[in-house]
């Protein structure tokens, strides 16, 4: 390395530890609130009842409060003050508008008084609040999403930070013998170990349970634990063993804490809790050369997932793909670590949170709490600890990660996943290129080989069609060790329009992806001229991201639409008319075709298009050579005839039963099996 590669990185390295994300830490004095007006609405019916205990400390319970008002103004709410008997703080306290007050006797335990302020809340949820916190922002709205996107969820906690931006809990396990695990304890906030959304044992210091349990009873701590800290444990694990519900931690959920009063407990408490539950908890707490069992709540195998470019399960059907692929394993009990090759801050980071609420650990760059950079890389090698199978995406992909993971790897199984055969779609890209060059064909024969190279030395590997998997056991690729993992498509639960209100055709696409390139051009230079001679009425709206500015320029009408990205694109598939996919070269199966038989929206394409997507011409689409006037007779034809349409709409659902959920579920475990694993 160059002297000054060398000083460039270490400025780097320095911005990258001082611009290190910090979570709010200022208090504001009690002068600031003499003129400070709180006003808490007053709801009838609010959806969260937030309790908060209080301990003389009058400046964190009004600073305390003063980011309940500031954050997620959106979600209604009442906010209840348990405090001690204090004139000093009348002054302050009881001008809040909105705010009820629950003076706490002194013959009065911490559950006792929690349990009445329970049973005066009218919000559909209770929040119980440490005092000494400030929330932060989506606090509450993020504890409320897991409720609403998990099944089976009893009660969800948040992250807590201390004053110094270290991490004071991220959840809690419970192993043989009552023994409690505070998970991330002094760790860096941002590690990517605890910030991904997890099942625990028990969070506290700011939990959000429903008011009503299943059996239509109040959910109540037990009033035989005198401390916060067991009393919410035990209601949690309650939650658990009488109701079947899980525990959930939310990283997304942050909390400062500037005080452990939340952790407070007594001798009488940890006997108590022992007790209860030594028998429920069996789990060793170590594994592995006596490393902490953070694997606890998992089935085995956990997988580590290898990806060159963050997916982006929103913008294509790779992605889509991938998602569900991690859905599948998760409903079945494992964990997964992701780590990505090219990470790109600017257009990559809203995807993080996204990946996190979902459950799925991100390896990203991050500063320790010794103030030392953590790579991605040194992450990567950290998990062959603990992951049983390594799951490698693309033929890049795995010529990095491989040459990363080789002579580490213990035992793990390797999984190729070839995604498409990229060298077989560059093959039939140069049927409509004017001149192959020789660096051209040494590209092709790159690829050619990192992709039979990965797939020999992996334990298993992944194919999208059954074409593929011929293709690739015809060159020498052992086929009982293929296993076909397509594209996932269920039908869309809508009330679709009927033919005549609809109008205009629609192609979607990802514009990185050369394919769909080509056949936009090969729609507005050759077919739709030919259709607009007949008829030229018909519009055509192109979506997706990342289309080409000088294309757009010179593409862009009235009648030829480049609509770009969409955050959702329901409304288009749902009122085009027809489907239109004219693609002249590509591999693997069309994700955005199968996207349309979701919608039953009918689709004209070509033999590459129908490829591993058991299409039957004039049955579930229209299937045309590539000739564009032959294309644009069958847009015209169909575009008019009602009949053949109908016939098509109805149809359209026959070919996804290949693409269903359960198949693809049911060919992962096939694969599993095959390495070893018991389902």
């Amino acid at each position: 390395m160059g002297i000054k590669r060398f000083f460039k990185n270490k400025i780097k390295d320095y911005k990258f530890i001082k611009n290190r994300r910090k979570v709010t830490t200022n208090l504001q004095n009690l002068d600031f609130f003499k003129s400070h007006h709180f006003n808490f609405t007053t709801e009838a019916n609010p959806e969260v009842s937030i309790i908060i205990h209080s301990i003389n400390d009058l400046k964190m319970t009004l600073n305390c409060l003063y980011t309940i008002e500031k954050y997620d103004k959106n979600i209604s709410k009442e906010i209840i003050l348990i405090k001690d008997k204090n004139p000093e703080d009348q002054e302050y306290l009881e001008k809040i508008k909105g705010l009820t007050i629950i003076n706490n006797e002194e013959s009065n335990g911490f559950s006792k008084t929690v349990n009445l302020a329970i049973e005066k809340a009218k919000g559909k949820f209770i929040y119980l609040l440490d005092s000494h916190v400030l929330v932060q922002e989506n606090n509450l709205s993020s504890l409320i999403k897991v409720f609403n996107t998990k099944e089976d969820v009893g009660a969800v906690g948040s992250k807590m930070i201390s004053a110094e931006n270290t991490i004071i809990e991220a959840g809690n396990l419970v192993f043989e013998n009552s023994e409690i695990i505070e998970l991330g304890k002094s760790d860096a906030i941002d590690t990517p170990q605890f910030n991904f959304a997890r099942k625990v044992d028990f969070c506290t210091g700011s939990l959000l349970f429903n008011k009503i349990n299943q059996k239509g009873d109040l959910n109540l701590l037990n009033e035989n634990f005198s401390s916060p800290y067991f009393a919410v444990a035990d209601l949690c694990l309650k939650l658990k063993k009488e109701e079947n519900l899980d525990i959930y931690y939310q990283p997304l959920s942050e909390v400062t804490c500037f005080s452990n009063s939340f952790k407070t407990t007594n001798s009488n408490d940890k006997v108590d809790f022992a007790n209860h539950w030594n028998s429920y908890f069996t789990d060793k707490k170590y594994v592995k050369s006596e490393k902490i069992n953070f694997n606890n709540h998992y089935k085995t195998p956990n997988f580590l997932f290898l990806e060159e470019n963050m997916p982006k399960p929103d913008q294509d059907s790779g992605s889509r793909r991938f998602m569900e692929i991690i859905k599948i394993l998760q409903r079945n009990g494992h964990h997964i670590v992701l780590a990505i090759k090219h990470f790109d801050e600017t257009k990559d980071s809203d995807y993080i949170p996204y990946f996190q609420n979902a459950g799925v650990e991100i390896c990203r760059d991050y500063v320790n709490a010794q103030n030392k950079i953590i790579k991605v890389e040194d992450q990567v090698v950290n998990t062959l600890s603990y992951v049983d199978i390594i799951w490698i995406f693309r033929p890049l992909g795995f010529n990095h990660w491989y040459n990363l993971i080789n002579g580490k790897i213990n035992g793990q199984k390797i999984i190729y996943d070839m995604v498409d055969l990229h060298y077989l779609r560059m093959e039939r890209e140069n049927n409509y290129i004017d001149v192959v060059t020789k660096e051209r064909e040494k590209e092709i024969n790159f690829f050619k080989e990192k992709e039979y190279a990965g797939m020999n030395i992996s334990d298993a590997v992944i194919s999208i069609s059954d074409e593929e998997k011929n293709t690739v056991s015809e060159n020498g690729v052992k086929k009982d060790k293929i296993f076909t993992v397509s594209n996932i498509h269920k039908p869309v639960d809508n009330v679709p329009l009927g033919f005549s209100e609809r109008e205009g055709l629609l192609f979607i696409g990802g514009y990185n992806h050369l394919p769909n390139i080509d056949a936009v051009k090969f729609l507005h230079n050759q077919i739709m001229p030919l259709v607009w001679a007949k008829n030229n009425q018909i519009k055509i709206f192109i979506l997706g991201p990342d289309f080409p500015a000088d294309l757009k320029a010179k593409y862009h009408s009235d009648r030829f639409q480049i609509l770009g990205y969409q955050e959702t694109v329901d409304f288009w598939f749902e009122n085009s008319r027809v489907f239109v996919a004219p693609l002249r070269y590509g591999a693997g199966v069309k994700g955005k075709i199968g996207q349309a038989l979701e919608f039953k929206l009918p689709v004209i394409t070509t033999g590459i298009g129908a490829e591993g997507m058991s299409l039957e011409d004039a049955k579930t689409a229209l299937i045309s050579d590539e000739n564009p006037q032959n294309f644009a007779d069958k847009i015209l034809e169909l575009y008019d005839n009602e009949n053949l349409w109908q016939t098509l709409h109805e149809n359209s659902l026959l070919p996804l039963s290949k693409f269903s959920i359960e198949t693809q579920e049911q060919n992962i475990k096939k694969m599993l099996q095959y390495l070893g694993f018991e389902n």
